[in-house]
This record gives structure tokens, sequence and C-alpha cells, in this order.
């Protein structure tokens, strides 16, 4: 017992024998279709690999990230089938996604919209007095190839109105690519569900997206801000020797306005005699465009259209005494947009220019509770001119009669100065200047504010080109 107490220490007291340093564990990358060996503790390779993006392997010692351990590289021979089988399933592309499931899940566009906006006005006591900064839109978008068929979409929105956040199904439907293979001069597309019409060249794209920081006043007082339909909508663009033709075709079961900075995203039922109050088409609504583009050489461009609305018994909601009561009333609209464009050679700089005039034919029903036709103009114009990638400034002008609330020909006008820098193509920051004239006999009002738009993931599509 002594003995094995005395040596004891003198074992402790003894060096280790050298032993051969132990290789780090192998990885296998895969590099422009070959293989490159090297080792997980090589620091050049790590970094190396983080600049290229193609991996990132992390040691033990670096806290509060991800690490990646990669088993050895086996012995020739072990594990040969496995790894044969897996480098053929990637190079080809992951044959296993090629099922409905699979394709869907592969080929999903997914993405949000942030719009962000702070408004301070002049204006006292009244609903345009926002005073604060609220997300006027919260965007989710979805998107998928349908395999030989076309595309679905949808979009639903979580947006702050100025009277608390609404939920709000913007879009949700289906285009279905050249249905007609056999019509000669172009093709045929159909969309189906709910879509925002084909109505003028701005209708289709959202406030989020639009240049200016609001719609222009016009489109507001006559279509509610973006009209959605619930129906079917037939497209076909047929190339020209200098541009394109396309016409639209739509009919709806069901119609709704839109509108991110009214109350309740202008879809509540109001007593008002206004577009917010007049509810979907009772039987049908339908909707025709035809627009033709033109290209001129030397970067200019110019694009001309009609387009026409109609619903033969729309629904309104007037109050009459202290009772809500319902009417089926004709409804009609038709306007013509025009455009021009100049991308100056040899530079980023664009000028555009772009304009709608709008006639509204519409029932209402008067103090005496009668119902009286009603016929109404709009106009507005914007230009815009984008100085390089970065920055663009414009200009946006509108004038419209007001929609049968008064004996009076009274005048409505909208008037906005924006300067934005962009970020990127999808994310930009606007500073903007707005004059607001609700009608003649009212208290007219300045704006100031700031807008911050940004894509996360893939942007909205569904908007109908305006140079096509």
């Amino acid at each position: 017992m002594l003995t094995l107490f005395a040596l004891s220490p003198l074992a402790l007291m003894q060096e280790p024998e050298p032993q051969e340093p132990l290789d780090p564990p192998a990885v296998l990358i895969e590099e422009g279709g070959g293989t490159v060996e090297e080792t997980v503790g090589d620091p050049d390779f790590n970094e190396g690999l983080q600049e290229d993006g193609e991996a990132v392997f992390f040691s033990d010692e670096t806290a509060g990230r991800e690490q990646i351990f990669l088993e050895p590289i086996q012995e020739p021979g072990q594990n040969d089938t496995e790894a044969e089988a897996l480098s053929a399933w990637l190079n080809d592309g992951a044959p296993g996604w090629d099922t409905p499931t699979g394709r869907f899940l592969r080929d999903l566009e997914l993405g949000m919209s942030l719009d962000l906006i702070a408004e301070f006005t002049e204006k006292r006591d009244s609903v345009e007095e926002y005073n604060d900064l609220r997300v006027r839109s919260a965007q989710l978008n979805f998107a998928s190839p349908v395999a030989g068929i076309g595309r679905a979409f949808f979009t639903l929105d979580f947006s702050d109105g100025g009277n608390g956040m609404d939920v709000v199904v913007r879009e949700a439907g289906a285009q279905i690519d050249d249905i007609l293979p056999v019509v000669p001069y172009g093709k045929l597309s159909l969309r189906v569900g709910k879509y925002a019409a084909d109505l003028g060249a701005w209708n289709t794209v959202y406030a989020n997206e639009f240049p200016a920081p609001s719609f222009d006043g016009t489109r507001r007082a006559l279509f509610g801000g973006n009209l959605v339909l619930s129906g079917a909508e037939l497209h076909h663009v047929v190339p020209h020797d200098f541009g394109t033709f396309r016409w639209s075709l739509g009919i709806g079961t069901d119609s709704e306005s839109q509108d991110v900075d009214a109350f309740g995203n202008g879809l509540d039922t109001d007593p008002s005699l206004t577009p917010s109050g007049r509810r979907g088409p009772v039987n049908w609504a339908g909707t025709l465009r035809a627009t033709s583009s033109f290209e001129h050489g030397g970067g200019m461009r110019s694009r001309f259209g009609v387009s026409g609305f109609y619903a033969p018994e729309e629904a309104m909601f007037t109050v009459v005494g202290a009772v809500t009561e319902r009417a089926e009333v004709h409804h009609t609209m038709y306007g013509f947009d025009g455009g021009f464009l100049y991308e100056v050679p040899n530079s980023d700089q664009v000028h555009e220019v772009s304009f709608e005039i709008w006639v509204n034919d519409s029932e209402f029903r008067d103090t005496g509770g009668a119902y009286v036709a009603d016929e109404s103009r709009g106009e507005w114009a914007m230009y815009e001119f984008t100085y390089d990638a970065q920055w663009s400034i414009g200009g946006l002008f509108s004038r419209n009669d007001v929609l049968g609330l008064d004996p009076l020909d009274l005048d409505a006008s909208y008037h906005s100065g924006f300067l934005t820098y962009h970020f990127t193509p999808q994310n930009r920051v606007s500073v903007f200047l707005t004059h607001t004239n609700p009608r003649q006999i009212d208290e007219k009002y300045f704006t100031v504010g700031a807008q911050l738009t940004m894509d996360l993931g893939a942007s909205r599509n569904n908007a109908i080109p305006r140079w096509n």
C-alpha cells in the first residue's frame, strides 16, 4: 500500500510522451460543380466561405451564433450510395419537389409591405386631424404559380385608416394565362376572384405603391379609393408596330371601395351621400378598358386609354329621419387617361406625366327624399422627375365636383408635393406637403408629413403595368 502511494506522485511528475496532433474533422463543400476538401479548424477557409456567401461555420468559442457541426468524411466505400443520391438530388433541382404540394411550397412568393405615415395638419376637430404616426398598411402578400394554368394571389392587410386597425382582404383570386391559345394577335388571360378592377391606369396600384403620399381627390371621391370587384375580368394584349394594344372586359357580382386614408378603410357603411356609403351592385356591374402604348424612340413613350364602369342597380344607404334606408340606383362612370414617359439617354433621369379625366353619372337622395340624377366630373394629373436611382421629386394636382351633397355646384381639390429618397427600388422615405379643399364652403388646410414604405420578401405584383 505504501509503495502505491509513493509511486503515484512520481507518475504524475513524469511528462507524457508526445503524440501526433489530431486533424480537425474534414468537411466536403460543393463548389462550382466539384468538391473541395477543407477543415473546420482552418480560419482562412471559414473566412473565405463567409465572403463567398456559400456557407459559414462557427467554432465553439463563438457565442450567440448558430453552430454547424458536420460529421467527418467517411472512408471511401462506406456511404458512397447515399452521397451520390444526395448530390444527384441537389444537382437535378430537387425532383422530390415535383408534386403539387412541393411545387407550391418551392415557388411560393411570400412578402410583407409596410406603409408608415406621419401627418400633421392645421385642421381642427375633424376626421382629417391625424397628427400622429400610424401604420397605414401592413400587407401580407402571397402568390404562387399554378402549374400549366397561371398563378394564384392573396393580399391581406392590417390597416389603420385613422380609427384603429382593420383587417381587410384586398385581393384573393387567380390569373389564368393563355386560356385560348388559338386566338390570333396575342394572348387571352383571365382574372377571377376578388381583384382591383382595370379602370384607368392606376386603380390596380395600391396606396403604398403610389408615387404620391395619397391618392388624388378625384378617384377618392368617385371610386372611394381602389375600386375592387368580385367576379371575372378578361384581358387581351395585342402587339402592334409601335407598341401594344390591350383591352379588358369584366363582370362583378360585388364591389367595394378601399381607402387607407378613410375611417374603416372606406369599407364601413355610413349614412352620408358619398361613394363610401354606396355598397355593391345588386345584380351585376361591368367594366371595360382599352389602352394603347407607343414607342417613339429616344427613350420617349406615350399611352392613351378609355375606361367605363356600369352598375344598373347599386345599393345606396341614406338616412331619412332616424332610419337608415337602402335603395338601388344606377351608377355609371367613364374616363380618359394618358401618360408620357421620357427616359433621358445615358443617365438615370426619367420624366413621367400621368393624367385622368372622369365623368360620374349616378343617383342620390336629395333633402326632400327623392332620388335625382347627379353628373359630376373630376380631373387629376401627376408629374414625377427621377433624378437618379435614389432621388425623385413630384407633384399631384386634382379637382372634382362634389357629389350631390348640396344644391350648389361645389368644387373640391387636393394638391400635393413630395420629395422621395429610395434606399432600394422597393424601399423609400418621402416628405410631403399637401393642401386640401373639401369643398368651397368648408375650411381649407395644409398638411405636412413623412412616409416610409418597405417591402420585406416578395413584392406584390398584381398591378397592371402602365407601360406594357
